[in-house]
């Protein structure tokens, strides 16, 4: 079948109706956590998952036992298209990692610390600048394989350098290697400090400012009820450990 020019007319008013059809349908249903079997998808990397996840993922249960939450990693230059068309429920990340035209909301700041392992041979006193510099380092590169990162144009303008002698693409990895190595790293004190166990934490030696971490919405789903209780828990569980 093939559209008269009529149809084709009639398409822009067809779909503003549509969307005003969507709108009311999503306004007009009530969303019961306690009751509901729904899946939603988060997209974060695996650092504000890191930070968000361990803290969100029981309150939801308690409140939701029947609902299911999957963390998967974001195709930054799609999530604009990927919450549009539902495939994607909301997403986790830096200020600027989004397209201007999502709904965002700034979830906390973070600040960076130094980590090292219990037991580390320079002692657990606090970091000197010079002792920051002699010492091996982890970095994550979220591209992979690069040994140069924010951190070090900060200690570049200084006219200082450091020596990166890991790089992984993981943050989950770095706790882990640090734990077993004496390399130190610096990273968002809410991911890190869920580490005290292994970690010895300390304020680094130059200024490197916060981590701000924002969720992002599509401005479709703003009056959805489901979608409003989702966003609603993340809020909570990030103010929970603030």
């Amino acid at each position: 079948m093939t559209a008269t020019p009529h149809a084709f007319a009639l398409k822009p008013e067809l779909d503003q109706i549509i969307d005003r059809l969507k709108q009311f349908a999503q306004k007009a249903y009530v969303f019961d956590p306690s009751s509901s079997d729904r899946t939603f998808k988060i997209a974060a990397s695996d650092n504000p998952a890191g930070i968000i996840a361990p803290d969100l993922l029981p309150l939801i249960h308690k409140r939701a036992p029947g609902i299911k939450i999957a963390f998967i990693f974001p195709d930054t230059a799609m999530i604009g298209e990927h919450l549009e068309r539902g495939d994607v429920d909301l997403y986790i990340g830096a200020a600027n990692d989004a397209p201007q035209d999502l709904i965002g909301r700034k979830l906390f700041d973070d600040e960076l610390v130094t980590a090292q392992r219990i037991g580390h041979p320079r002692g657990d006193g606090s970091l000197s600048l010079d002792e920051f510099c002699s010492l091996d380092h982890l970095l994550i590169s979220s591209r992979g394989g690069m040994f140069e990162g924010v951190i070090d144009g900060v200690l570049a303008e200084q006219g200082r350098r450091r020596r990166v002698a890991v790089s992984v693409q993981s943050y989950a990895l770095a706790p882990l290697i640090v734990a077993s190595t004496d390399c130190l790293c610096t990273l968002p004190k809410r991911l890190l400090g869920r580490f005290v166990h292994s970690l010895d934490l300390f304020e680094p030696p130059i200024e490197l400012g916060t981590f701000a971490l924002k969720y992002f919405s599509h401005p479709r789903m703003s009056a959805d009820p489901a979608h409003q209780w989702l966003r609603s828990m993340v809020v909570e569980a990030a103010l929970g450990n603030a």
